[in-house]
């Protein structure tokens, strides 16, 4: 591949999404999971005109979502399978996401965040995207069930990586519906937890415990992670810290530190060099539309210790998160 050929790869990637977005949000794959299915009875399954969907598809086909057969008909590949709504770790969310106006027109901006160090979300909107959330339920929705299906596979190998059994009680800070809590919990039964969120979680959380049969092991506390954190005997933290810059950051920290237990931190880590990494663009990400940062090993160390803690060792979970360990001085 040439130069130019490889910039052209790189400048119209930005197609992908929003033609993988549309599938998604009609349902495509859900529809396919039996057979390949032609045009026209899979556009009158869905609610489309069928030349645009094919014009979709055949798109999405081209870079291996979807497989178009010699008759005509449209069927699933490995990777359109994670297109599904019913499948363990589903993408379906993640892509819909993708596709949803708050987290594409900001980057129409990202110059002017380039000179000012301004979020372009906070530039478009007039306000933060944890704000745009609170008042728009159904994106928010959405955001949550992206979140959880884009880091679902990680959570088996962060409670795999790390020894939790010197604590009694683990308080999983901001932990979404809580899926993280579920998978310790099922791997040290002697431990408990507690989940604190939003109020406006709480319901869900709830159902993944009873679904579990983990309620009789798990208190869930609504509440404001900004303000207090209720007692346990460490606090752990996944994906939160890198939404904020690093004043607000360290207030966030400075707030589990007042709780006197050890840290937990679960974050991507920025390696050095120039190789590939999730974590570069995920950085950009929080930089556009958050006003946050991911942050390389060091600098998540020097983050902690300016909230008041003494840095431990840094535990590789996966291809992505790292968890490192902070004790109160």
């Amino acid at each position: 591949m040439t130069a130019r050929q490889e910039m052209m790869e790189f400048l119209t990637a930005k197609w992908v999404p929003p033609v993988l977005a549309a599938l998604a949000e009609l349902g495509v794959a859900d529809e396919l999971t039996e057979k390949p299915l032609a045009v026209d009875e899979l556009a009158e399954r869905v609610g489309a005109k069928a030349l645009p969907l094919y014009r979709l598809l055949r798109a999405a086909a081209s870079v291996g979502v979807f497989q178009e057969d010699a008759d005509g008909r449209f069927g699933l590949t490995e990777t359109a399978e994670l297109l599904r709504a019913d499948v363990p770790g589903s993408l379906r969310p993640a892509a819909m996401m993708f596709g949803l106006e708050p987290f594409w027109t900001p980057y129409a901006q990202v110059v002017q965040t380039a000179r000012t160090g301004e979020p372009a979300f906070d530039r478009v909107y007039g306000k933060s995207i944890y704000q745009y959330l609170q008042e728009n339920p159904d994106e928010a929705q959405i955001f949550g069930a992206a979140a959880a299906g884009f880091h679902g596979q990680a959570l088996a190998p962060i409670v795999a990586s790390y020894d939790f059994s010197a604590y009694g009680v683990v308080v999983d800070v901001g932990g979404g519906s809580g899926g993280l809590l579920v998978e310790l919990l099922k791997a040290y039964p002697a431990l408990r937890g507690v989940l604190l969120e939003q109020a406006d979680v709480l319901p869900e959380a709830e159902e993944v415990f009873a679904a579990n049969g983990l309620t009789g092991r798990v208190e869930l506390v609504a509440g404001d992670f900004f303000d207090q954190v209720p007692p346990g005997d460490a606090y752990l933290i996944k994906s939160c810290v890198h939404n904020f810059d690093d004043d607000r950051a360290i207030d966030l920290l400075r707030v589990l530190r007042r709780g006197g237990a050890p840290l937990l931190l679960v974050e991507t880590m920025i390696p050095a060099g120039n190789e590939p990494h999730y974590s570069k663009f995920d950085d950009v990400e929080m930089m556009v539309i958050a006003g946050g940062r991911d942050r390389t090993e060091a600098e998540w160390a020097a983050l902690v210790a300016a909230a008041g803690y003494e840095p431990g060792r840094v535990v590789r979970c996966d291809d992505r998160f790292s968890l490192l360990e902070a004790f109160v001085r």
